[in-house]
Parts: structure tokens; sequence; C-alpha cells
């Protein structure tokens, strides 16, 4: 724990941003427990006589951060021991940090007596084995890159005290554990291009011999479909940099989480690499198995499993490449299959109650987890009671509720008073993004990013998802004495009034452009019990609704087999035919979308959690 003396720090009154601060602490050690309690704003690296001991803080919020203690005994020496902590301050609002000034706290304690804590007066220092204050973008999900040097750090500055929150809490999930080093092979000599074998994340270790002093940059990414590594995409750089003196220097980057399966270094003459990969880490979790008799869906099924794992870092991330974002619903999916495939669900009440915390003032979620004023999403919104039933559901856990039901009815109600005269909800207007999946007519442009013209119409998805997350969140408030009242049948009759269409059974996405018709929505009327046989019949088979995509099966195949359990068949031919295809050109994990790395511009993500949902299906017919 902290001791009560103990203050938020920092080397200076003004810091930069991306700037690298270290506290050094010396004590003799004769014996004992030897604990460190650690806070920092953003993230840190914790070394004990040299040594990396610990390293990443679990991310939180202005108003309530999570500390680390940490049982650093077997790291000491009898005698003088030295303990650096070095902290990064980024300073810059991403989708995975809220910025909020730049600060550490930390209790050093042997056998649960103060050895030292942060205060003012405190030594300190730049960490100058970092380059100071560059201002390059991993992406704009994930904020700046860290970039080292050859250097060392001196503690000779008086530290400040800083304002920031007393509410701290301990961590909620476990820290993260270490694989064996992973070592890329080289594959190209003339590219000075190396595979690690297959998708992985973790963190850079690199070992440099260098005869002439100069900067080298280590660029990763998923595939070499160019020939090479495709590290900078748009205004992303997928790279670390690194300023060399002569001599042999190894590298070890915590600050930065990298992904892929490719590593490519870009060097001047007298730099060469004599060794580089990755130190994988992955949430400790106890697997649940699958065997199954068909080889393909093993190996499907195999590879769910290995995308789900490298898209749990301290939260659920939909992609541990371009963004390690924590998203609503892609959480969803990630949930439900983990319910099935692993033994430990503290992992999800985690992500959820970090949801629950970060609602914004009006009402809604925001669009990643922890952020601020990014986009929300309706659609996302409206299905948080979804996540929390099926948590309950799987886990019998009811304590979440304390946490999640002031959120849940905020959402719920926000919905309610959107509901007109005919008992729709029309789409919302900017600064909300009217986003239902990546095919026509379903990811309506994001406001703030593009020239795009709101139209004045109605839904489908929208409605339906208001209906069919209400009936959860009515068993919900069952359970914890909350009132709700709706009219959700009525809801139910406008929707099949306005978008149904007769002729051939299947139901129109959106009122201002009635030719778009999409296997989504169509399945979504089916769970609310909307549709006929017809409706059914389209979604398995009629060219004419826009497929689904990968993020979103859940509800198709959920809808179909709500109309017929025999559907099971058309489902497991499906998966094989769409998971095949990715495993026939080289998947290790599984993609974003279809189209793999050649989406979004060339920035497709080919590990996300969200298409890990055959695991599921496959735990659900073989029971």
């Amino acid at each position: 724990m902290f001791d009560k003396n103990a203050k938020w720090i920092w080397i200076n009154n003004d810091p930069q941003p991306n700037e690298y601060a270290v506290f050094e602490e010396k004590f003799n050690f004769d014996g004992g427990k030897v604990t460190f309690t650690i806070c920092a704003e953003m993230d840190y690296v914790l070394e004990v006589n040299g040594k990396k001991v610990s390293f990443g803080n679990f991310a939180g919020y202005p108003f309530e951060k999570y500390y680390d203690e940490l049982d650093i005994t077997e790291h000491c020496v009898k005698g003088e021991n030295t303990i650096a902590l070095t902290a990064r301050y980024e300073g810059v609002r991403t989708h995975i940090h809220i910025v909020n000034g730049a600060g550490a706290i930390y209790t050093l304690a042997v056998d649960g007596n103060t050895v030292a804590y942060s205060h003012a007066g405190t030594m300190g220092g730049y960490d100058n084995r970092y380059i100071q204050n560059t201002k390059t973008f991993v992406s704009g999900q994930m904020g700046y890159g860290s970039d080292m040097r050859v250097g060392d750090y001196v503690c000779d500055i008086p530290c400040v005290e800083v304002n920031m929150t007393s509410n701290l809490k301990p961590r909620p999930v476990k820290k993260t554990v270490e694989l064996p080093f992973v070592e890329a092979k080289l594959i190209d000599k003339d590219k000075n291009l190396y595979d690690i074998g297959r998708e992985t994340a973790g963190y850079l270790r690199v070992k440099f011999k260098v005869t002439k002093p100069g900067k080298a940059k280590i660029g990763y990414g998923q595939h070499i479909t160019d020939g090479g590594v495709r590290y900078n995409i748009w205004d992303r750089e997928f790279a670390f940099n690194f300023e060399l003196t002569e001599g042999e220097h190894e590298f070890e980057q915590y600050f930065i989480r990298m992904s892929g399966r490719y590593i490519q270094a870009f060097l001047p003459e007298g730099i060469e690499v004599l060794s580089v990969g990755i130190m994988p880490y992955i949430y400790p979790l106890t697997e649940n198995g699958l065997k199954l008799d068909n080889e393909l869906d093993q190996k499907i099924y195999d590879v769910c499993i290995r995308t789900l794992r490298l898209c749990m870092n301290m939260h659920y991330e939909d992609t541990p490449w371009r963004e390690q974002a924590l998203y609503v619903l892609d959480s969803r999916n990630q949930m439900l299959c983990g319910y099935y495939t692993f033994k430990e669900t503290e992992f999800a009440r985690a992500s959820l109650e970090l949801i629950a915390n970060g609602a914004r003032p009006d009402g809604f979620l925001e669009l990643t987890y922890p952020s601020v004023d990014g986009p929300a999403i309706p659609f996302f919104s409206v299905m948080y009671p979804v996540e929390v039933y099926e948590y309950i559901k799987h886990t019998g856990d009811k304590t979440i509720l304390e946490k999640a039901m002031p959120t849940m009815l905020k959402i719920m109600n926000n919905f309610k008073e959107k509901i007109e005269d005919n008992n729709l909800i029309r789409q919302f207007n900017a600064p909300y993004w009217n986003f239902y999946e990546w095919t026509d007519g379903s990811h309506d442009a994001i406001p703030h990013q593009r020239n795009y013209e709101y139209k004045d119409c109605f839904h489908l998805i929208l409605n339906c998802a208001f209906v069919y997350s209400g009936k959860m969140f009515l068993e919900l408030c069952e359970m914890t004495g909350d009132k709700f009242e709706c009219d959700f049948d009525a809801v139910k009759k406008a929707i099949k009034d306005e978008f149904f269409d007769e002729r051939d059974g299947n139901f129109v996405l959106r009122t201002d452009d009635r030719s778009f018709k999409s296997q989504l929505g169509n399945s979504f009327a089916l769970l609310i019990g909307l549709g006929d046989e017809r409706t059914v019949q389209a979604v398995k088979s009629d060219k004419n609704l826009l497929e689904t995509s990968l993020s979103m099966l859940i509800y198709k195949y959920d809808a179909l087999l709500a109309a017929d359990p025999n559907n099971k068949e058309f489902i497991l031919n499906e998966i094989r035919e769409l998971y095949g295809y990715m495993l026939d050109h080289g998947a290790t994990t599984f993609w974003e979308t279809m189209e793999g790395e050649a989406d979004f511009g060339g920035a497709g993500s080919l590990c996300h959690g969200w298409s890990a949902l055959p695991a599921y299906y496959y735990h659900l017919f073989n029971k």
C-alpha cells in the first residue's frame, strides 16, 4: 500500500509531450519482503539493480487510477540496492488514454515498513535512454511512439508535487506474463527483412553493432505484401527509432506494445542488427480446450483462441496492432467467446466496469475506453446492457450491477426519450456516429473527419437493437428493483410498419434510401420476433442482401438458430468457407474484414478480436 505521506510528483511544473522522467531510490536490504507500490499517470518501467522487473500501468481516469503492488524481494541483494522508476508523460489524448498531466506516486516498503516514498524533494531526472519529446504518431488511436538512444540518466532534480487524484485502486486484473523470446529470422539480407513466424504481440528487443554513429529505424507490420514491411501507412508509423554511438548496444522497449509478424531494419552505413525479435507477453488464462473431429474446424478453433489471446492486454483490444482499444461491441464478441473458451471471468468484469466508469456527460458511451470526446456510436451504447446481461448469465455475479446499472439507466432513458410519435427512434445527429458495420449503408461517416451531411431518416438496426437490448435490460431491472417502462411492442410494430417490404419478406435498412437491405438488418428483425420464413431464407441465401461483415456474424447466426436449430449445419459450412479462406491465404490470426490487409486504405488488421466468433459456436455445438 501507499504510505500516507506519499505524493504525486514530477521533475518539473511544465511537462512537455513524450517526456520521460526517472526517479531513483537506494536502500539497504538485510532480509524480509520488499514491496513497491506504484501508480503512474500513464506507463512506467521499474528496474531493480539495473534489471527490469515490471512495467505497464492499468489505464484509468482522471478521477480514478489503478496501482500495482509488486513483490520485488527476489530482485534484491544483501546490502545496497538501487530502484529506478521511469515514467512517461505522453501529453496527447488518444483512444486508449486520457491526458491528465504528468505524475507518479510510489512507496517502497520492507515487511510493511516504509523505506521510501515519493514526495516534493525526491530526486529525479530526465531519462536520456529515451529520445525526449518526439511527436511521431504510431497511430491516432495509440498516440506517440517511443524512441530510444544510447544514454543514461542522472537524478539531480528535486521533484515537485503535482495535483492528481487520491482515488487509487488496485489493478483489477492480473499483469501479463512473459513468454520465451522469439528471435526473428532474417529472410532477406538486402532488405534487412525478418520473419517472426506468425502474428505475435509483445515488446521489441534489438541488438545493434555500430562502427559509425548514426540513426536506425526498426519497422514492424503484419505482412510483406509490398515486398517489405508496410510500417508507414498514411499518418501512422509502426516503427521505433534509435540514436546510436559506436559499440554494441541492446535495447528493450516496454512503452509501446507492438504486434505483427514481420520486422524490417532501416540502417545507415556502419550499423548492423545482431539480433531482433519480440518478447511476447500474454494475459494468464486457463483454456478450457476443445477437441473437434473435423480437421479444418480444429484449425479454425485454435486460431480463434490465439486471436482472442493476442487481443487481451490490460483490457480487451480490438487489435493489438493498429489501435489496442476497448470498444463496447467488439468486446461483446470477445467476452462471449471467453465465457466458453477460458475459465477466468475477472477480465470481462474489469472491462465492463471500465466502460461503466467512463460514461459521457450526455449518458452515452464513448467510442473507446478509456478516452473522452470521441464520436459516440449510439448502436454500441444501446448494446451495453446485452454485455452485462450475458456476463451475469455466464458468471452468476450480479454485483456488477452496482457499477453498471446507473450507466445503463442513462443509456436506455436516452433512447426512450428519442422515441417519436411514430414509435421509432430517428438517427442521431452530430457529434454521434451512426455506425453498425463496415458495409454499404451501415457505416455512415464520422462527422468530424469527413464532409458528411446527415440525412433525416430512421435506421432499422438502431430500433431493433433498442428492442433486443431492452428485453434483457428489463430483466436486469428486476434484479435491482429499478423501474424502467417502455412499450417495446409498440416499437416492434412500428418497425414492421416502416421497414418491412411485403413483396419479398425483407426489411429495408434505412428510410432515406429504401434500396439498402442487409443480412444484418434482417437478422436483427428476426431476433426481435419479426419477419417470416422468407426473411430467414433471404438471410441465408439472397444475394441482393448486403452480406454481414465478420464483426456482426453473431447476430446472423443467432437469428438463424432461433428460427431453426437445424441451421447449425449452414452456420458451420459458412464458417468453414469464410475462415478457411483466411487460413488458405496465410492467416495465423483472423482478420478484421474479409478484405484483409487491403481494407481501410491498406490498414486492414490481420488480428482482430471480433473475428474469433467461431470459437463460441464450436463450443455451443459441442456441449
